[in-house]
């Protein structure tokens, strides 16, 4: 065949494949003969999904009625660049899909199933009233679902969606067979569902029986569950599920490799559902109150980080249910979690031949005012078959006159010396207290720490005095901003030593977004105090500065005197240095800078002419806030350890001028 030829066909298919995307729309006053335009749109969302073709948008129309229906996405690929997408047409109310359940009917009931498809969206869509009906034995047999993910696929996403109404309403007290879910993904193929995205959705109002609000179930990899709501749910809020069965392959049945953050999460109480010996209503005296907020059952490389979970019966929950099986590599970090019934924290299996946890880390959360029935679980506990732990810089504040902090239970694991470390622990003033290692209370501080075992929080603090919280007393319906803490914490700066700083992880943020590390130092909990001008001024002046003032007349204003790690109470020498190695080029600029700091921006800029403002160039900028750094025919080296910023400049040249701008950043 000839080159020309070949390459027609090519083209042709081309155009081919990009031809076949299309808008299509849906509105219940369309009829699925039309041919699914805007003018003459589709009865169904389900005529639309079953002919979706890579980079086809599918718009439900909001704006007359609701579809009852279900709605099934199976074997149809989209590709990273042209997705399959399902959303509410612009400017409508959120299009709103639900279903009626048949007395007749058994198993899983999903409002919206994708199984085995690839880089399918569903996008600001409401998916509600899944209720199952007739005797509490039909129910038994029936799972409703909000969002069912199975199968395989890659880039699935679900934006901005509301899964509500979701009904398991078996009423038979103890029944560990009625199940329900808002958002079920269960990868049982021997191909992952890889890249899962489940981002600003919100869950509520689910009765889901023995099951969960949210889980990720068996093969799903690399997922990011970030900035969903789940509220008012009678069991489990997010769940990332191993070794249950899902994957026939025992290497491959556990959700893995994993973000969740930014989720918020409270009102998760199993007091009222009767799988668990409570009522709908008024929870019933046999309920059991178990359902944490946030768990990793049996999963492993995931990291829970910023998320905010309370008025759960737990906060958060790390440990397998599957005897000889242990989740590990999780981290939780820089959440605040409060106020939960039963406890804050709780890692590890619930009975010695139940399973356990290892190589977890837990650091930098705050733990606020858990356990608020006294239950007994603290705002940490570890259970059974539990090694390679690390609980370090976290918060742990009780109010309550009987207050319980670290619990060790079980008599089992290996914890290694230094691992309990760096914690300040705020007990009630007068009040009593109790840890507990290897099952044995110890009553006070000191006892705690010299009981025999592993070397633990030799250089915490306990204290019933003031934590310093911008509010002082934070209440159960508080604002996640009262528990951020103010300049004179005694949080601050106390969570690493100076010969042994902190490094935090790549990407690493603090609750509320900001630096992990300020001016080199890290705080105990989920907020890092933003070391910005007027912190340092009032830290070392104890006054308020204006950053344009000298106020120690040595000719270098406060901004640049904070900038450059200099006194504003003491003249100072120049912070510069410009040497000449051998020859006029290459120049070397060096200057201090202030690593911690929040509001800085350093610019420096050439000129070869003084006398002409047009001449001055901007070769290199630095970003604290962000962490940019641009360089314009320099190199910059910045250190941290000793926060000096080196420029070397190879422009040839007889005379150059340097000069540094220093701009603060909002």
């Amino acid at each position: 065949m000839p080159v020309h030829i070949l390459t027609r066909l090519c083209a042709s298919l081309l155009l081919a494949m990009t031809a076949t995307a299309a808008d299509y729309y849906v509105s219940t006053a369309g009829l699925d003969t039309n041919p699914g335009t805007l003018a003459q749109p589709w009865r169904t969302v389900q005529k639309a999904a079953g002919l979706v073709v890579a980079g086809d948008t599918v718009f439900i129309r909001g704006n007359g009625g609701v579809y009852t229906e279900r709605v099934s996405v199976s074997g149809r690929d989209g590709t990273a660049p042209a997705p399959i997408v399902f959303k509410t047409y612009p400017g409508d109310p959120t299009a709103a899909i639900e279903t009626t359940i048949a007395v007749g009917e058994s198993g899983n009931i999903a409002l919206f199933s994708i199984v085995n498809s690839d880089y399918v969206t569903l996008e600001n869509l409401e998916f509600r009233n899944c209720k199952t009906t007739g005797t509490n034995a039909q129910q038994k047999a029936k799972v409703p679902i909000g969002i069912y993910v199975g199968g395989n696929g890659a880039g699935i996403a679900v934006r901005n969606c509301k899964v509500h109404d979701i009904w398991q309403s078996c009423a038979t007290l103890n029944d560990f067979g009625a199940n329900g879910f808002g958002i079920l993904v269960y990868g049982d193929s021997a191909t992952a569902i890889d890249g899962l995205i489940l981002d600003a959705n919100e869950i509520h109002t689910l009765r889901t029986g023995a099951s969960e609000s949210v889980v990720l179930n068996g093969n799903v990899t690399n997922f990011r569950v970030t900035g969903n709501t789940v509220r008012d749910c009678n069991n489990i809020g997010i769940d990332f599920i191993g070794f249950e069965g899902t994957n026939a392959n025992p290497a491959l049945d556990q959700a893995r490799f994993g973000v969740c953050s930014g989720n918020v999460i409270y009102n998760v109480d199993s007091k009222f559902n009767p799988a668990y010996g409570g009522n709908f209503t008024t929870g019933g005296a046999n309920s059991t109150r178990s359902a944490p907020g946030l768990y990793v059952d049996g999963g492993r490389d995931i990291v829970l980080e910023r998320n905010h979970v309370y008025l759960c019966n737990y906060a958060v929950s790390v440990g397998s249910e599957n005897t000889g099986k242990l989740v590990t590599n999780v981290t939780v970090r820089n959440n605040l979690l409060h106020h939960c019934h039963v406890g804050g924290i709780v890692t590890g299996g619930s009975g010695p031949t139940n399973g356990g946890a290892s190589n977890c880390a837990f650091t930098n959360n705050t733990l606020y005012d858990n356990d608020t029935t006294g239950t007994g679980g603290g705002q940490f506990s570890i259970q059974e078959n539990v090694s390679s732990i690390t609980i370090q810089r976290n918060l742990m504040a009780s109010t309550a006159g009987f207050a319980q902090f670290v619990l060790k239970t079980s008599t089992n694991g290996s914890i290694s010396a230094g691992a309990i470390d760096r914690n300040y622990y705020k007990g009630p003033a007068g009040g009593d207290i109790e840890f507990y290692w290897n099952n044995v209370a110890y009553t006070t501080f000191a006892t705690w720490r010299a009981a025999a075992g592993v070397n633990k929080d030799a250089n915490s603090t306990f204290s019933t005095g003031a934590i310093g919280l911008v509010n002082a007393a934070p209440a159960s319906t508080s604002p996640a901003s009262d528990f951020a803490i103010i300049r004179t914490s005694p949080l601050r700066d106390v969570g690493d030593s100076a010969g042994a700083p902190f490094t935090p992880a790549v990407g690493e943020k603090d609750f509320f977004g900001k630096n992990r590390v300020s001016n080199n130092r890290v705080d105990i909990g989920a907020d890092e105090l933003a070391f910005t001008f007027s912190i340092w001024a009032l830290d070392t002046t104890g006054t308020a500065l204006a950053f344009t003032a000298d106020t120690d007349g040595d000719g270098l204003l406060n901004g640049l005197e904070y900038a450059t790690r200099t006194s504003a109470t003491t003249a100072n020498p120049s912070p510069f240095a410009l040497t000449l190695p051998g020859s006029v080029a290459p120049r070397i600029f060096t200057f201090p800078f202030r690593s911690g700091a929040s509001d800085l921006r350093y610019i420096v800029q050439r000129s070869s002419d003084l006398a002409n403002a047009a001449d001055w160039l901007e070769i290199y900028r630095y970003d604290l806030a962000t962490g940019l750094i641009t360089e314009n025919g320099v190199t910059a080296d910045e250190i941290a350890a000793t926060q000096i910023i080196t420029l070397t400049d190879p422009t040839a040249g007889s005379r150059f001028f340097w000069r540094l701008k220093i701009e603060q950043v909002p």
